[in-house]
């Protein structure tokens, strides 16, 4: 009975040419965009987009925002802003990663003359560019460090001689002029956070938003796979006898999914709000608009799956496949800044990104109707053309 068993199993396998492919041809797939994903984000592919802000031009300044810009692991944005202010904005905002404020005087030390300004939701960001930055005075200004340690030296010791001055100016000539390279930098950077003081964390608000859209698009895409068997067992072809075909059952189907997945999303920022205190209410109009385009987009994507697949087996694993890749790459899984460049733009072309930027701007950034109202638009379009394909293909099974 056991090999009888054994055997149907394999028959029915090979039979279903779609289910034999999607069994064994998309573990590789994945893995490979899994090693993609995982491996930019602790290797060298790692490009942080870095907002620099000069206060006063100097020769100082320009040497090190030469050495930053030819840095192959940053991306600092073409424009070089003249005040913390916008740099901060430009944080705060999401449009770089992370802030660096040069100050005019950089031998000054007194105070340290780099200043990192970091996301709350980017830690490893500032702590990334922070090992780079002093990396890179070590390596290509060391006459820099040397200036800055010198002069503590000097107030232990009770001051140099003249002769011994001498030879120190001439030493820092000399390392200004070639590439030796000195080990202590320290004291040269300071850290500092930016956005606003919440009693949540906004690591805690960011994965908020990565989880609901995660179980947005599990729950939809599991929940759709009744429309297969109810075509299979011929209730479709007998609902479609009516006046409307087969368009019932698609947005029928396509109503309960988004009240289910708001549901299921009230839920998640329930415990948010009672146990991580992220403030809800404030935002709730635009928490509200966001979670309801989410769903949309999620039960659309479920109901384009079903109605393409022949039979559940399918369904099953192209969902599962659509799901994992769309969640790594869209930065349910991983933050996207921790990805490569390219990774990061193909994430935009997922319901992931555009949901996860669309609740931290509102929940976070306490952004406004006109600034997520591109990323609504995006999750509306894919709900619509999602959608649309659902019931085309559901109308062209009937005729087939």
């Amino acid at each position: 009975m056991i090999g009888a068993m054994l055997r149907v199993m394999i028959l029915s396998l090979l039979r279903d040419r779609g289910a034999l492919a999607m069994a064994f041809l998309l573990p590789p797939t994945i893995f490979v965009i899994f090693a993609a994903i995982f491996s930019g984000a602790t290797g060298d592919e790692m490009r942080l987009q870095v907002a620099l802000a000069v206060a006063q031009p100097s020769a100082l300044t320009e040497r090190l925002e030469s050495a930053l810009r030819a840095e192959p692991s940053l991306r600092i944005m073409e424009e070089t802003f003249s005040s913390e202010a916008e740099a901060i904005a430009s944080v705060d905002s999401g449009e770089a990663d992370v802030g660096l404020i040069l100050a005019s005087n950089l031998d000054d030390t007194g105070t340290a003359p780099v200043l990192i300004l970091v996301d709350p939701a980017k830690l490893l960001a500032g702590a990334i560019l922070s090992g780079q930055v002093q990396r890179l005075i070590g390596l290509q200004m060391p006459d820099l460090a040397l200036s800055r340690t010198a002069p503590e030296i000097a107030s232990i010791v009770g001051g140099f001689t003249p002769e011994q001055q001498a030879r120190l100016d001439a030493a820092i000539a000399e390392l200004s002029a070639d590439d030796t390279s000195v080990g202590d930098t320290a004291g040269l950077v300071q850290t500092e956070m930016t956005g606003p003081e919440r009693a949540s964390g906004a690591t805690v608000t960011y994965y908020a938003g990565a989880v609901a859209i995660l179980f947005l698009l599990f729950s939809a895409m599991q929940s759709s796979a009744t429309l297969i068997e109810e075509r299979n067992s011929g209730i479709v072809d007998r609902v479609a006898i009516g006046p409307a075909g087969t368009d019932v059952v698609v947005m029928g189907k396509f109503l309960f999914l988004t009240v289910q997945g708001i549901i299921q999303v009230i839920l998640i920022f329930a415990v948010a709000a009672l146990v991580y205190r992220v403030d809800i209410l404030p935002y709730l109009p635009l928490w509200l608009l966001t979670t309801t385009a989410a769903s949309f987009a999620a039960a659309g994507l479920g109901l384009a799956v079903a109605s393409i697949c022949t039979s559940k087996q399918q369904a099953h694993t192209i969902a599962t496949f659509i799901v994992l890749v769309c969640s790594a790459i869209g930065g349910s899984m991983v933050p996207r800044f921790m990805m490569p460049p390219w990774l990061q733009d193909i994430g935009w072309y997922t319901p992931n990104a555009w949901t996860i930027e669309a609740y931290h701007g509102v929940l976070w950034r306490g952004e406004g109707l006109r600034d997520i109202v591109s990323d609504l638009g995006w999750l509306l379009t894919v709900a619509s053309m999602a959608l649309l394909v659902a019931v085309l293909v559901s109308r062209l099974r009937l005729k087939l």
